[in-house]
């Protein structure tokens, strides 16, 4: 399958892609599962050692959510502009040659 669509897609950038939304997409929501951990552990805790780590947890992961939004609207902002369309062709080519004789006509004789 990759012989015959080897023309039109770029196998390289294809998998460049999937990697970073797999990481993207399934990372953010690890962090915030363990941003939304170390909230409980902190409210649940009753030594202050734990309590500390719990909101230390929470914090880390709420950066690394908040900056994954950031580059993400950034990278949105900053494509680059597509090319303008070319104008299309003219939808009836003659083609050049001899002159062809015509066979049928749609004139009554």
């Amino acid at each position: 399958m990759s012989v015959l669509a080897t023309p039109i897609v770029d196998w390289s950038a294809m998998w460049k892609i999937c990697v970073v939304a797999l990481t993207a997409g399934a990372g953010v929501v690890v962090a915030f599962g363990f941003l939304l951990l170390g909230l409980q552990l902190a409210n649940g805790a009753r030594a202050g050692g734990f309590r500390l780590g719990g909101y230390a947890l929470s914090a880390v992961c709420g950066v690394l959510c908040l900056g994954v939004i950031v580059v993400g609207v950034y990278a949105m902002t900053k494509k680059p502009k597509s090319k303008p369309a070319k104008p299309k062709a003219a939808a009836l080519v003659i083609p050049a040659g001899p002159p062809v004789k015509l066979l049928a006509s749609s004139r009554g004789s």
